[in-house]
């Protein structure tokens, strides 16, 4: 990590501190920023920790804090925003039940690993990240791939496709997750056990790759795309951040960007969920996926700002009934305060 660049990790919770959040502290040498909702303990303290409540939101002079629901994951776009007034130049997105392997975090802040890149497709092209990074008999894919993908074998990342790179300049990584990683209830509901990742070496997507990715463990390096960290909140909690993935990966291949997945840097230790309700809040994801990926792709022109192209995506899913009105009056809100930094 240069001395130039502050990283600031970034989570959003409605439970009491565990101890190993400040393991995120050793990484970033920063304290992360924790935002509150209603039903957060109103005594949430972490001495490595700066922690917003709901009333220290509502505050803040950010228009969008009136405009987010409460009891909402998407309160988490004010923690993206106090972390830019602090001077974040790179932000860690996580959340309360992930936990740091720091010599891995350090390894990739510092940049001492080898990378990989897929070779481009003509066009559009999902796929599964999970074949690269496991070696499963079972299907295993990431939350929000594609589900009439899943068993194509040309939805499997093939190693003839991938070659060694040269170091380039990163602008994201989605980071595996050990543990318990993302995904999605229907894997839960019929498989009894979650396979393991291997310490592949990291991959960077070639033009027109594309695959879910989440709001977990991704570390957002380019200030550049910022505005691209913004989650939307009309639609269902399971979807908010596979939605914010696509919109990202789809924006950044318009233009000169790079991004791409990395192994695992942090062990999850899931809180509570009841996978019945998970299953619901994911149906409208899986439904429509690839139709509103083709909206999104169709939104992100190369002659247009990365903010710009956010701007039409949502304008574009909003014609076509994927996400509400009032969508945009948040999203103008998320534009606002950020255009306050400048």
């Amino acid at each position: 990590m240069t001395d130039e660049k502050k990283t600031i990790a970034v989570l959003t919770t409605i439970n009491q501190p565990n101890n190993k959040v400040g393991d995120w502290f050793e990484i970033t040498k920063n304290k992360t920023i924790v935002v509150g909702d209603k039903k957060t303990p109103q005594d949430w303290y972490h001495d490595k920790c700066t922690y917003y409540s709901i009333s220290d939101q509502k505050k803040s002079k950010f228009k969008i804090s009136l405009q987010l629901p409460e009891n909402h994951y998407t309160r988490k776009n004010l923690a993206y925003l106090f972390a830019i007034k602090s001077g974040a130049s790179q932000i860690i997105d996580t959340d309360d039940d992930n936990f740091p392997d720091i010599s891995e975090w350090q390894n990739l802040l510092n940049s001492e690993f080898e990378m990989f890149e897929h070779a481009p497709s003509e066009k559009i092209s999902f796929k599964n990240i999970y074949s690269y990074f496991s070696n499963s008999d079972i299907p295993f894919w990431p939350r929000g791939f594609p589900l009439n993908l899943i068993n194509l074998d040309e939805s499997n990342i093939n190693l003839n496709d991938i070659t060694k790179t040269c170091k380039k300049d990163v602008s994201l990584w989605q980071c595996m997750v050990d543990g318990d990683p993302d995904i999605d209830a229907i894997h839960r509901l019929i498989f009894k056990s979650t396979p393991n990742f291997e310490n592949e070496c990291s991959i960077l997507m070639g033009n027109n790759i594309f695959c879910a990715f989440n709001s977990q463990n991704t570390l957002w390096l380019d200030s550049d795309l910022f505005p691209l960290l913004y989650l939307p909140s009309t639609v269902s909690f399971r979807f908010t951040d596979i939605l914010r993935g696509y919109i990202a990966q789809s924006d950044i291949n318009s233009s000169s960007k790079n991004w791409g997945f990395f192994q695992a840097t942090s062990f999850q230790e899931r809180n509570d969920h009841n996978l019945m309700n998970d299953f619901r809040s994911e149906i409208s994801m899986y439904l429509n996926m690839e139709e509103i990926f083709q909206v999104i792709y169709e939104s992100c022109k190369t002659t247009h700002s990365i903010a710009d192209n956010l701007i039409n995506c949502y304008s574009s899913l909003c014609k076509n009934n994927f996400v509400k009105n009032e969508e945009l009056k948040i999203l103008s809100a998320w534009i606002s305060d950020l255009n306050s930094f400048s």
